[in-house]
C-alpha cells in the first residue's frame, strides 16, 4: 500500500487532471489562439534577457527554513513554541527589534506557512520592511503545517490528531499565539496582518475571544477570506458539491492530513516546473488558474512559491472551503451533517458566525481580480464588518499577489505601513 502522504498526493493530482479535463474540451480553440502565441514567445527574450528555454537560476533559499532565510537576509531570528489549550504545539518565528518597539503578527493562509511572507526580495517582502522600520515582526503558523506540527499526546500517524478545521485554529491557535507574543514582548497591544484564510481565522478568535478585541491596535485584512459563495476557480467549483463523498473517500484510506509538498511534491514540483524559464511560464500559468489572472508574478521566483504554497493542513479545513461554498452567503462553522450539527450546535445546520460583534478595528485591502476571494465575497464581507475603518481595491490585484507580487511595495505595502502605529 501506498504511504498516506504519497496516496494523498496522487489524489490530489487525480483530482485537479481530472477537472481540467472537464472543461479542456471547451477551450480547445482558445488553447490553439494561446499556444500559437507561446510559439512567437519562444522566438524571442524575455524581460530578464533571457529565452524560455535557459534554465533558471538556481536559489538557495529553496531548501532553507524560514529561520535560516531571515538569517541568510542579514537579520535577527528567534524560534518561539507555544502550546495552544487543546494541546497543538505552535511554532513563531521573530524578527526581534533592538528596543521594545510595536508588535506586528503576520499570518498566512491556508496551505502556506510563515514563510510566504519571505518569499519575496527583501525590498518588497512585508516581513522585512517592517523589520528595516524596527517593527517588532512576528510569523505564525497553523496547526498541521509543517512547522507546527506536534502535539503535547498525538502524533500525526494519528487520526485524531487532523479533527481540526478552520473553528480550532480561530478558537485555539490565534488566541494562544497573541496572548504569547503579548506576555513575551510586555505589550498590550498588537497589530495583525492577516492573508486570505490568516484573516478567516482572525475573525473567529475575535468572536469566540470577545476579550481580544481590545489587544488589536488595528487588523489589515489582505485578501480576507469570509463568505466563499462566488468563488470562480474553475476546478473548485466542479468538485465543491462531492465535498462531503471526497472527504469520507480520503478518510476511508487513511489520509486525515494531506498537501504538504514535503518529499515526493517537491521533487516533483523542481523536475516539472524549476529546470527551465518555459517550465516556470507553465507553472506560474497553473498557480494563475487557481488564484486568478496576474502578470505580476514572476516567474524566476518559482521556486520559492512551490517549497512556501504547499506546507500541509487537514482535510477538515479544505473540505469547509467547500461547504462554505455550498452554503451561499454565509460565514460558517465546520458542517457536521445533520446528527453531528445538532450534537455540537444544537441546531440541524452549522454555526453561523456573527461578523457585526467583532469591535476590532479592520481594514480590508481585496483584488479586482482574486478568483479565490472574489469581489463580490469581499462586498459581503464589508456589509458585514461594523468598527470597519476603510477598504482598498486593487483592480489589477488576484489571490497571490497580496504576498508575491512584483510590484507589491509600491500597489499595497507602503498603504498597509501607513495605517499601522508608529514603531
Amino acid at each position: 500500500m501506498l504511504p498516506s502522504r504519497l496516496r494523498c498526493w496522487w489524489f490530489a493530482l487525480l483530482t485537479i487532471g481530472s477537472s481540467k479535463a472537464i472543461y479542456s474540451l471547451a477551450e480547445s480553440h482558445h488553447d490553439y489562439v494561446l499556444s500559437r502565441g507561446l510559439l512567437e514567445k519562444w522566438r524571442t527574450k524575455t524581460k530578464n534577457g533571457v529565452t524560455l528555454f535557459d534554465r533558471l537560476p538556481r536559489n538557495v533559499e529553496r531548501s532553507y527554513t524560514p529561520p535560516q532565510v531571515i538569517e541568510h537576509r542579514g537579520f535577527p531570528v528567534e524560534v518561539h513554541h507555544v502550546t495552544t489549550e487543546d494541546g497543538y504545539i505552535l511554532e513563531l518565528h521573530r524578527i526581534p527589534s533592538r528596543t521594545p518597539r510595536k508588535v506586528v503578527f503576520l499570518q498566512h493562509g491556508v496551505l502556506q506557512s510563515s514563510g510566504t511572507w519571505l518569499v519575496n526580495p527583501s525590498s518588497r517582502s512585508l516581513a522585512f520592511l517592517l523589520a528595516e522600520l524596527s517593527y517588532d515582526v512576528w510569523l505564525g503558523n497553523f496547526r498541521g503545517n509543517r512547522y507546527s506540527r506536534k502535539h503535547t499526546t498525538l502524533t500525526p500517524d494519528e487520526a485524531e490528531f487532523w479533527k481540526f478545521s478552520w473553528d480550532e485554529i480561530g478558537n485555539y491557535d490565534i488566541p494562544s499565539m497573541m496572548n504569547y507574543i503579548l506576555t513575551e514582548t510586555g505589550q498590550s497591544k498588537l497589530s495583525y496582518i492577516g492573508h486570505s484564510l490568516g484573516c478567516g481565522v482572525f475573525f473567529i478568535a475575535m468572536l469566540k475571544h470577545p476579550e481580544l478585541n481590545a489587544r488589536i491596535e488595528i487588523m489589515v485584512a489582505l485578501a480576507p477570506l469570509s463568505s466563499f459563495a462566488y468563488i470562480t476557480t474553475d476546478f473548485f467549483r466542479v468538485w465543491a458539491p462531492f465535498t462531503d463523498r471526497i472527504e469520507d473517500a480520503l478518510k476511508l484510506i487513511g489520509v486525515h492530513g494531506w498537501l504538504d509538498s514535503e518529499g515526493f511534491g517537491d521533487r516533483f514540483f523542481e523536475l516539472v516546473c524549476e529546470q527551465t524559464y518555459i517550465q516556470a511560464q507553465s507553472c506560474r500559468n497553473w498557480f494563475r488558474s487557481v488564484v486568478g489572472p496576474s502578470e505580476n508574478l514572476d516567474p524566476a521566483m518559482i521556486p520559492l512559491f512551490n517549497v512556501n504554497f504547499l506546507r500541509g493542513t487537514s482535510v477538515s479545513v479544505i473540505a469547509q472551503f467547500a461547504q462554505n461554498y455550498n452554503a451561499g452567503n454565509v460565514f460558517q462553522a465546520y458542517d457536521f451533517g445533520r446528527r453531528g450539527n445538532l450534537l455540537r450546535y444544537g441546531s440541524v445546520k452549522p454555526l453561523e458566525y456573527d461578523l457585526a460583534k467583532i469591535t476590532a478595528p479592520v481594514y480590508v485591502f481585496s483584488g479586482g481580480s482574486d478568483h479565490l476571494v472574489t469581489p463580490l465575497d469581499v462586498d459581503w464581507l464589508l456589509s458585514k464588518l461594523k468598527n470597519l475603518n476603510g477598504s482598498n481595491r486593487i483592480s489589477d490585484y488576484s489571490h497571490l499577489d497580496f504576498v508575491w507580487g512584483i510590484d507589491v511595495k509600491e500597489k499595497l505595502y507602503e498603504k498597509v505601513i501607513a495605517l499601522l502605529p508608529p514603531p
